[in-house]
């Protein structure tokens, strides 16, 4: 990126004649940006173990943070909407915001160099975090009140504001309609804008909407979580026996954080293949935490 960023430079003093004069913001514009380019591409982090201090250092040189090992909960994969993931470390007083890469990005689970990075880097650094973790800090938090669930009897369903979901939903989809009406705000014809638009208005607006009449239930008694929507579309059934594991997915939009989804996980019955659901979105990191401490202490 530094070399396409200098090389545009070039061209645009030497290539077009411009004086340096009136090219002398875009050079230090630039100047800035290389700088920020490499200062980023030599960010360095260290585990000292001697003091038991983790450091992110700019350019492998300046220390930007310094966290001590006690803080550390561990370094986790962290999903994204294309499908790839990468390693993050989180503390133990914020384990599921936004954290501190720690490696690069991975498309596949066996990528050699992901297995790699596994075995040589997170396998040892959790080995080291053991020795300074207390008795407190993973002990299971006692649930006297549910705040994601209603309880009732060996019930327990994931709350969900239905009436929001339903009303945006129903709105999208008027709005579509009203775009197929003479008053139509986009003009008529089928541009490729005007088809993306109804595509999102007259699948997207029932979708959100069947979202929100859609109920996960999970019974303790039986152990079992079903998935059911008054038009049975996409019901499901699982045995809390197949459950393999939770997992959270960041979501963002143009590189905006716009909130994370709770996945539970599921191997399927004589099979390999695993299936995922999606339970609940949270924006805020302590909600999430405190979702899944729920979660678990119904499931486990």
């Amino acid at each position: 990126m530094a070399v396409i960023f200098a090389s545009g430079y070039l061209v645009y003093v030497f290539y077009l004649q411009s004086p340096l004069s009136s090219s002398a913001p875009l050079l230090i514009t630039l100047l800035a940006v290389l700088v920020l380019f490499v200062g980023w591409a030599g960010t360095s982090v260290e585990f000292d173990v001697s003091s038991g201090v983790m450091r992110k250092k700019l350019f492998g040189l300046i220390p930007v943070s310094s966290i001590p090992f006690s803080h550390i909960y561990g370094i986790n994969p962290v999903s994204n909407m294309m499908g790839g993931y990468k390693y993050c470390f989180f503390k133990k007083e914020n384990r599921y915001g936004k954290g501190l890469l720690v490696s690069c990005s991975y498309g596949k689970n066996d990528d050699p160099n992901a297995i790699a990075f596994f075995d040589e880097v997170i396998t040892p650094i959790h080995r080291l975090l053991e020795a300074y973790d207390g008795p407190e800090d993973f002990k299971p938090q006692v649930i006297e009140e549910y705040r994601f669930f209603k309880v009732e009897g060996e019930s327990y369903i994931i709350k969900k504001n239905k009436i929001a979901n339903v009303f945006f939903g129903l709105i999208l989809l008027g709005i579509g309609i009203h775009e197929l009406t003479p008053y139509a705000w986009l003009g008529e014809g089928l541009s490729l804008g005007r088809i993306c638009f109804f595509l999102f208005t007259f699948i997207g607006g029932p979708a959100i909407a069947l979202a929100g009449l859609t109920q996960v239930t999970l019974k303790r008694n039986s152990r079992l979580l079903t998935r059911k929507n008054p038009m049975g579309l996409g019901n499901k059934t699982y045995s809390f026996d197949d459950f393999i594991g939770v997992q959270t997915v960041r979501k963002s939009t143009n590189f905006i954080y716009t909130g994370t989804d709770v996945q539970m996980y599921f191997i399927k019955p004589q099979t390999d293949k695993q299936e995922v659901i999606v339970l609940q979105s949270f924006f805020r990191p302590k909600n999430i935490e405190r979702f899944i401490t729920e979660l678990n202490s119904i499931i486990l």
